[in-house]
């Protein structure tokens, strides 16, 4: 079987069939090199209604009539012995990648922009993806950048958008609020979803719309909180894994970077989902996104007159943002 077949085989394969599906697919011995028949490996037996329609796309898509594909349970020992069969699968649904429609890269793989790169002389390196080792969704500042730019980001924008008659110039990160709103709802998928109204009051309350803005107020294990939604040092580094604390869905940033309204939005809003998770623990029941500001803040349960005020503050903002 020469080589474009082969790929021609193993493209067919990865449109039908996923990750999750944990199968090794593996070419069996003729009289020559190959045969027509390819083995199906899974840890269970596969629903055989799929392994015949897959066949079918096969026989059609490379124009041979006489492959099949088998399932390793019925066949190995039986019709086909051991010694048949190549070692080393051919394909393996753990390779394929899986892509996040709003991504450059494949799940568990980050961009790195243009650079250079000193090897025995200077080299210029196009922007490239780059194998994260954990395996988990990573961004890290160069792809926040890219993500930007991509047309399903920039399809979630609309205007004209209200603003809040206490702060100039409120409006000015509109845009990137409603793309990573969109983004994060999009990951996380909870009903009902953030608003960018939700993002734009936090933002008011934490920062009055400053990317400069730092806090050094707080104690030195949690660090100064800076940019635009306060992100503190800790919090950084619980973005980033360091600290074990989120499963999937990492952004590592440095401290310079987080000072960046695009990239500081973009973490401030992942963090937000978190202190979703970290509320509903605490009342034991769904919170709404209200909540959720008051425990990004935490004041969640504080009754102070200081809570109070920032509650009142909340609700006067969502009313001016949401007024028809």
């Amino acid at each position: 079987m020469d080589k474009n077949k082969k790929e021609a085989i193993k493209k067919v394969l990865e449109k039908n069939f996923s990750k999750s599906n944990k199968a090794k697919f593996f070419f069996t011995k003729g009289l020559k090199e190959f045969s027509s028949s390819l083995i199906i490996k899974t840890q269970n037996t596969f629903d055989q209604a799929k392994i015949d329609q897959v066949e079918i796309v096969l026989r059609k898509e490379i124009n041979d009539p006489a492959i099949e594909l088998l399932q390793w349970v019925d066949t190995i020992g039986g019709l086909i012995p051991k010694k048949n069969i190549y070692k080393i699968p051919f394909f393996d649904t753990e390779d394929i990648k899986e892509y996040n429609p709003w991504r450059l890269c494949p799940i568990g793989e980050y961009w790195v922009r243009r650079h250079d790169r000193q090897k025995k002389t200077l080299e210029d390196v196009d922007g490239h993806c780059r194998k994260n080792h954990s395996g988990k969704d990573l961004i890290k500042a160069d792809e926040i950048d890219q993500i930007a730019k991509t047309r399903k980001f920039l399809d979630v924008i609309t205007k004209p958008r209200k603003g809040l008659s206490e702060y100039d110039n409120n409006n000015i990160y509109d845009d990137l609020i409603a793309g990573w709103t969109a983004y994060w709802n999009d990951q996380f998928k909870i009903e009902p979803p953030l608003h960018p109204n939700e993002v734009k009051v936090l933002i008011a309350t934490e920062s009055g719309f400053d990317p400069n803005e730092e806090n050094k107020s707080n104690p030195a294990k949690i660090g100064p909180a800076r940019g635009l939604m306060q992100i503190t040092a800790d919090t950084q580094k619980r973005l980033s894994g360091e600290k074990k604390e989120l499963k999937d869905h990492l952004i590592n940033l440095s401290d310079n970077e987080i000072y960046d309204p695009n990239k500081n939005i973009c973490a401030g809003v992942r963090w937000l989902f978190r202190k979703r998770e970290t509320a509903k623990a605490r009342l034991k029941r769904e919170p709404s996104w209200e909540e959720v500001l008051m425990e990004y803040k935490g004041k969640l349960k504080s009754k102070t007159r200081e809570s109070e005020s920032i509650r009142r503050k909340i609700k006067k903002f969502l009313g001016e943002l949401n007024e028809r």
